[in-house]
C-alpha cells in the first residue's frame, strides 16, 4: 500500500491528497499513519495553510472495512484510537486546515472533513456519519461544535445522508466551490489569515476551541470496548447490502 498519501509543499502551504481511489480513499492504518506524520511535520516546518483532498471519485469513504473478516477487536480498537489521535491533530492544528471535498465524505471521512477549519465542497458532494449505528462515539463533539448539539444529534442518530446544499445550510460545510476554483479560494483564505501573525492565528484558534481531546478519547475507548466490536461492525456491513 505505497504512496497512499501525496504531499506537496509550496512555501507555507502543505497540500495532501488521499491516494486510494480504488477504495474510495478509505482510512486504512497506513493512510492514517501517513496523515499523522504529515500533520506532525507541518507543525514544525512553517506551514500556515494545510489542505486536504481525495483522489478519484470521492473525498473519503471512511474507516477501511474492506478487510474486516481478517480483523479482530485486538486490531480494530488500536486502529480506531490512532484514527481519533490523527483527527484530533488536525482539529487542534495551530494553522489553517482546509478540506476540499468532492463526492462522498462518509463516516470517518466525514469526521476528517469536519476536523478542518474550512470545508469547501463541490455541489455534488454527499455526507453521512453512520458511526452510532455501530455504537461508536467518533467525532461526536467535533460535529456538535460545528453545527450545534440539536442538529448534530439528529444527523448522527438517524445516520442521515445530506447533499452539499443542505450541508451548507446547516454549516457542515463553509462554502460550495467547484474544483477549478479551489486554488484561488485557498490562496484567498491564506491571504486573509496572513493578516495575523502565525502565532496570533494559532492562539485565536485555540482560545475559540473547547479542548475535549482527553474526553473524546476516553468516550471513544469506552464505546469500542462496551461490547465485542467486530460483530457490531459486521452487522453494520451486512445491513448495507
Amino acid at each position: 500500500m505505497s504512496n497512499v498519501l501525496e504531499i506537496k509543499r509550496d512555501g507555507t502551504h502543505t497540500a495532501v491528497t488521499l491516494n486510494r481511489p480504488d477504495k474510495a480513499n478509505a482510512l486504512a492504518a497506513p493512510l492514517v499513519g501517513a496523515l499523522q506524520s504529515a500533520i506532525d511535520s507541518a507543525k514544525n516546518d512553517g506551514t500556515t495553510t494545510f489542505t486536504l483532498q481525495g483522489s478519484g471519485s470521492n473525498f473519503c469513504g471512511g474507516f477501511d472495512l474492506f478487510g474486516l473478516d481478517a480483523e479482530s477487536d485486538e486490531t480494530l480498537i488500536p486502529r480506531l484510537l490512532e484514527l481519533e489521535r490523527m483527527l484530533q491533530s488536525i482539529y487542534y492544528a495551530p494553522f489553517a486546515t482546509i478540506a476540499l471535498i468532492h463526492g462522498g465524505a462518509y463516516g470517518a471521512g466525514f469526521d476528517l472533513a469536519t476536523a478542518c477549519d474550512y470545508r469547501l465542497a463541490t455541489p455534488d458532494a454527499r455526507f453521512r456519519m453512520p458511526g452510532w449505528r455501530m455504537g461508536l462515539a467518533l467525532g461526536t463533539r467535533r460535529t456538535a461544535h460545528r453545527v450545534g448539539a440539536e442538529r448534530a444529534f439528529l444527523f448522527l442518530r438517524d445516520a442521515l445522508t445530506i447533499n452539499a446544499e443542505t450541508a451548507l445550510q446547516q454549516q457542515f460545510v463553509t462554502e460550495l466551490a467547484d474544483p477549478a476554483t479551489w486554488p484561488r479560494r485557498v490562496d484567498e483564505i491564506a491571504a486573509v489569515n496572513a493578516k495575523l501573525p502565525a502565532k496570533a492565528y494559532a492562539q485565536l484558534k485555540r482560545l475559540l476551541q473547547t479542548d475535549t481531546a482527553d474526553a473524546d478519547m476516553r468516550d471513544l475507548h469506552a464505546s469500542l470496548t462496551a461490547t465485542p466490536l467486530k460483530p457490531r461492525m459486521q452487522q453494520y456491513v451486512a445491513s448495507r447490502g
